[in-house]
């Protein structure tokens, strides 16, 4: 096996690097695009294999350095169980699934799958980001020393990355938005590692003081996204997640306007947000905003 591949694939096994990050969450947000109603009894089939074995995988990877030193063979147990219980409660799933859609539709959204897509993928990163942060947190606290791929390294927020968050909350005053831009005044940043060392990444994690005022929701996107077109005219978006009531992320995807077959298109091309080169300006963003009827402009 090349050294680069063999590189590549200790990264994407590796839980608390992005690279994991992404490949996961652009697994997840891949298998959400695929319609289970339209699909035969043979590709059904193989559609809830897939889905089983990145349950699998990402149970397989999540328990290789949780600092509990799992035996082998109760990792292997663990592993085997929760791609059963996938498999087990698949039925259930594509029922829910047909209803979120079906609803989505209902209400007017245009590419319901996209938007599902969207969902389960930021769910996805969340959920990494949230668990990479406990493996650190946990190492901090076996170890009085703890090396430096272990810990994160807390800078100051970048100039550019705070004037976008800066014109996101400052789009609206509802949503917990004053107590955000409380937390932003405060906030240090971890930046984020992109496939290539050195290399631009679209995503940067915040940290808040422990004082700070909480804001409500407390586990959520925050509704207003700044749009723009920085690769072949598609649209990208940037948003802010939160977390505990607290700002945690601020990133970039692809824009939830793209229909199914674009997204299906640019996975297929092994094209992503790693092709992008650095922080767009506020002043090149749309703003938009979640509302019952879809974003709107602000």
């Amino acid at each position: 096996m090349p050294l680069s591949l063999r590189a590549a694939l200790a990264r994407a096994n590796d839980p608390s690097s992005v690279a994991h990050g992404a490949v996961s969450t652009a697994a997840i947000a891949g298998l959400t695009l695929i319609e289970p109603r339209a699909l035969g009894v043979g590709s059904r089939l193989a559609y809830r294999a897939a889905a089983a074995g990145v349950t699998a995988w990402t149970t397989w990877v999540s328990l290789q350095d949780d600092g509990s030193q799992v035996p082998l063979a109760t990792r292997a147990g663990l592993t085997v169980g929760a791609a059963g219980a996938a498999l087990g409660m698949a039925e259930a799933g594509e029922a829910i699934d047909a209803r979120v859609h079906d609803g989505l539709r209902r209400a007017g959204v245009g590419r319901p799958r996209a938007l599902l897509a969207a969902g389960a993928g930021a769910a996805a990163l969340g959920s990494w980001w949230l668990a990479r942060r406990a493996m650190a947190q946990a190492a901090a606290t076996r170890d009085e020393v703890v090396d430096d791929e272990a810990t994160e390294t807390l800078v100051e927020v970048p100039a550019e990355v705070r004037a976008l968050a800066e014109r996101l909350l400052g789009a609206s005053d509802g949503f917990g938005a004053g107590e955000l831009r409380a937390q932003l005044a405060e906030a240090r940043a971890t930046l984020w590692e992109g496939p290539e060392a050195g290399g631009f990444w679209p995503g940067i994690g915040f940290a808040v003081p422990a004082a700070a005022p909480l804001a409500v929701p407390g586990d959520a996107s925050f509704p207003v996204i700044g749009r723009y077109r920085p690769l072949d005219g598609r649209s990208f978006d940037v948003s802010i997640g939160v977390q505990e009531g607290r700002l945690a992320m601020l990133s970039i995807a692809e824009g939830r306007d793209w229909s199914e077959e674009e997204h299906a298109a640019w996975l297929e091309a092994d094209r992503g947000v790693h092709e992008l080169t650095g922080w767009p300006s506020p002043d090149e963003l749309e703003l938009l905003i979640e509302t019952p009827e879809g974003l709107r402009p602000v």
